[in-house]
């Protein structure tokens, strides 16, 4: 059996109550993004971290203070963990196991979300972004269908969110996988805030206001605006008139 990530924790928290939410980076970044926005938001407390010999070895620095990649916050009756970079795919397993066996006692996780990004095509407008969900068992996806979240019906989801998924299923324990549409060229606050708003509808006990991250998502859309007219300029500027004249269609 792969040897599991370390849960080293500052504080004892409790666990069988409390909803688990994992934010990793994936496409789009919209994982780890709204994870953050929601630590932020809450002002939620650092309370931990995972670790492993097998990770990369680096500190995040924040404020000019030095944190573990993958860290663990806590408030209320919420725990989110979130890293900063995108876990090794020969990690998930024992990622995985670790976030299933974390337990207080004899109990472990009320119930797990993970986010993930679905990739997009990229569009002018990203307010159509959807978010689909996929449940573990039969109450996860009563909560899906209650909050009117469309099911995603077929197709394969990997790594640590595949694995708590079939496991979950395995063993019984509610596993909650939100899969937003998101543009995988730039980190896309916006699918982001779509996935923060559905939390937000499956966890009436927290409020969140998505307006800071809608505004951050419009900074993000129009400084790759500016860098895409940029390149625009840059390509025609190199070109001959005959070569422009008979290439304009492809740069608009």
């Amino acid at each position: 059996m792969d040897e599991k990530f370390k849960v080293m924790l500052s504080k004892k928290i409790p666990i069988a109550d409390q909803t688990l939410i994992v934010g990793f980076p994936g496409v789009g970044l919209v994982g780890s993004i709204a994870a953050n926005f929601i630590v932020d938001s809450l002002k939620m407390e650092m309370v931990g971290q995972l670790h492993s010999d097998k990770l990369p070895p680096a500190a995040v620095v924040q404020e000019g203070i030095p944190l573990a990649p993958v860290r663990i916050y806590q408030h209320d009756s919420l725990v989110i963990l979130l890293s900063d970079f995108a876990i090794p795919i020969q990690l998930s397993n024992e990622m995985a196991q670790t976030i299933l066996e974390w337990q207080d006692g004899h109990s472990g996780f009320k119930s797990i979300i993970t986010l993930e990004g679905l990739m997009a095509q990229p569009t002018e407008e990203k307010a159509d972004a959807k978010v689909y969900g996929v449940g573990s068992t039969a109450s996860a996806r009563k909560r899906l269908t209650d909050a009117k979240l469309d099911i995603f019906d077929h197709g394969w989801i990997t790594g640590i969110s595949g694995l708590l998924l079939s496991e979950g299923n395995r063993l019984g324990q509610e596993v909650i996988c939100l899969l937003a549409d998101a543009n995988a060229m730039y980190p896309d606050a916006r699918s982001a805030a779509k996935l923060v708003e559905t939390i937000d509808v499956l966890l009436p006990e927290i409020e969140l206001d998505l307006k800071p991250l809608i505004d951050e998502a419009e900074k993000i859309e129009a400084n790759i605006k500016t860098q895409m007219d940029k390149a625009k300029e840059i390509v025609s500027a190199r070109q001959g008139p005959a070569e422009r004249m008979t290439k304009s269609y492809m740069y608009g």
